[in-house]
């Protein structure tokens, strides 16, 4: 039980709204799913929920879930000296066959290795024995898994919708706790499309190619997995329903995977790619099953550019028709200013607030990022938002772009200055793997701060309405390095973790100066990894396709 002095424990209660809890037994494979947040944002990822699903739709499969931990519980469990468990049956880590980590954002690296230590599993895996769980990771930033390859056994690179049963099976099919042949299924895996295994393969960073010598196999890249029919694959109806709200506390669906834009910021777009459409009539069957099973009154059409699916209108129509009697609203959480106009007379539409992404403040720079948007666009479909129900815009930029010049920021603030009741969210350029800025190099602490200082100046010297908020450029800045490093920063996370850093993707428990101490004692420069890359220089991630 959970006493009351520990934060929101409905984190930890278990037994929610359809979730699946099977009998433990010796020939069930057991798997957890791990997300290196805590529960309201793991529960909110579409991707957990997916794979939640697929596993607990096996018979001889039990899936279970577990978080990060909020510090409160953190210090609980250490100071009784008691192991991390799963939420649906409170085994320790260290019991399940495959622990799952999704690897959604940077900042989280140091809650892997926090999770693996409390649930009782080596952090190294090196130092697992036969039988200690097989640890994988998959999900965007496994698309340069070297920062965490001396922590993971196996990455999933790509879509994990197929390749986790394919897994599965190699697992089960070498009998790993019975058998106590880790290095036989690590093996096995290491043979399976779009899986990397640390220890069976090692990059070779001039060709861009994997030698698989240790398994007698030809060099060859890493090629991500994709999922070809997504009217096809599975998709689950019948979601846990958290008993306190989450981040995102409604029924999701993806509706179309990939991006039909190339912004060349733009990471997500490349990994995500290529574009793929699911049906209205598989959506709408998926939206009718999802509110019966789930009782939510709110879904989200979910892409990375949700304005462009290309049937929009008729399934604009057709959850009009169908849902509006039964009071279940619809969001789009992700637009572009050229599809707004489409949505404004549906009367089931959530319109609290509506947030656009420019990125950049000058009509010339965003065309240099192929972000073709007009300011004159921006404006009219600001105004329409606001003037047809949505109670405030809000605007999305970068600062530190390359070729960005003094006049590109004063645009922000001009272009924010003209619309009513707008806030806007400025963040630091990152050079992200595998956008087409990946080689570019990262503005500077000092440049950066005093690109945010002149937004804000300008912003009091105009006593704007405007209200801004900065990401701040340290947390940008480690993120960064964490994005574009090698097997060396595993070090330095290492070493972060070891000074008590937890949870740095929440802004009160980030610390920029143990950040600055893991690095000098890792013996890790930095800059490194901040700097703009030569060319034909090689790239960490390089054997990744």
């Amino acid at each position: 039980m959970v006493d009351s002095d520990i934060l929101r424990p409905a984190r930890y209660i278990n037994s929610e709204w359809n979730a699946v809890h099977k009998e433990w037994g010796e020939t069930v494979l057991k798997v957890a799913l791990a997300f290196p947040d805590i529960y309201e944002i793991g529960m909110s990822h579409l991707g957990m929920r997916i794979l939640y699903g697929i596993l607990n739709g096996k018979k001889d499969v039990i899936c279970e879930r577990v978080f990060a931990l909020w510090m409160d519980m953190e210090k609980r469990l250490r100071d009784r000296k008691e192991k991390l468990s799963s939420l649906e049956s409170a085994h320790a880590l260290k019991e399940f066959d495959i622990i799952g980590f999704s690897l959604q954002y940077e900042m989280n690296y140091l809650d892997v290795l926090n999770i693996l230590d409390l649930g009782g599993v080596p952090i190294y895996s090196a130092e697992r024995e036969d039988d200690s769980p097989i640890v994988i990771a998959g999900g965007p930033c496994a698309f340069n898994p070297e920062p965490l390859a001396d922590f993971i056994d196996a990455f999933v690179i790509g879509e994990a919708e197929e390749a986790i049963l394919e897994i599965v099976n190699a697992v089960k099919g070498e009998g790993l706790r019975v058998n106590r042949r880790r290095e036989v299924v690590l093996k096995k895996l290491s043979e399976i499309q779009g899986v990397y295994v640390p220890s069976f393969t090692n990059p070779d960073r001039r060709s861009g190619l994997v030698s698989r010598s240790s398994i007698g196999m030809r060099p060859a890249a890493i090629t991500k997995r994709i999922v070809k029919d997504l009217d096809a694959a599975y998709f689950p109806a019948d979601i846990v329903v958290p008993y306190i709200q989450i981040i995102h506390d409604r029924i999701g669906i993806e509706i179309m995977r990939g991006c039909p834009h190339q912004c060349k910021f733009c990471q997500a777009c490349k990994i995500f790619n290529p574009l793929r459409i699911r049906s209205v009539k598989r959506i709408m069957e998926i939206a009718e099953e999802s509110v019966k099973s789930t009782g939510y009154e709110e879904l989200s059409l979910l892409s990375l550019s949700s304005g462009d699916y290309p049937h929009i209108e008729e399934l604009a129509k057709k959850l009009e028709e169908k849902f509006k009697p039964l009071g279940v609203k619809v969001s789009l959480p992700s637009l572009r200013v050229g599809t707004f106009e489409e949505y404004s007379g549906m009367d089931t539409l959530k319109r609290a607030g509506l947030t656009f992404a420019p990125e950049a403040g000058s009509e010339r720079l965003r065309h240099a990022l192929n972000k073709k948007i007009t300011d004159a666009e921006i404006l009219e479909k600001s105004r329409a938002a606001l003037s047809s129900g949505w109670r405030k815009v809000k605007l999305y930029f970068m600062i530190g772009l390359p070729g960005e010049t003094d006049e590109d920021l004063d645009a922000i603030i001009d272009l924010a200055g003209k619309i009513k009741n707008v806030n806007i969210s400025v963040s630091p350029f990152i050079p992200k793997p595998y956008s087409d800025f990946e080689k570019e190099g990262m503005e500077s602490l000092e440049n950066l701060k005093e690109k945010q200082n002149r937004l804000g100046s300008r912003l009091r010297a105009q006593g704007s309405r405007v209200r801004a908020s900065f990401h701040s450029p340290e947390i940008a800045r480690i993120e960064a390095a964490l994005a574009r490093g090698d097997k060396n920063i595993g070090k330095v996370i290492l070493k972060a973790w070891e000074k008590g850093l937890r949870l740095q993707a929440w802004t009160e428990h980030f610390n920029y100066n143990l950040w600055v101490q893991a690095f000098q004692e890792a013996g890790v420069g930095p800059e490194i990894y901040l700097k703009k890359k030569e060319a034909g220089e090689s790239l960490p991630w390089g054997f990744i396709k």
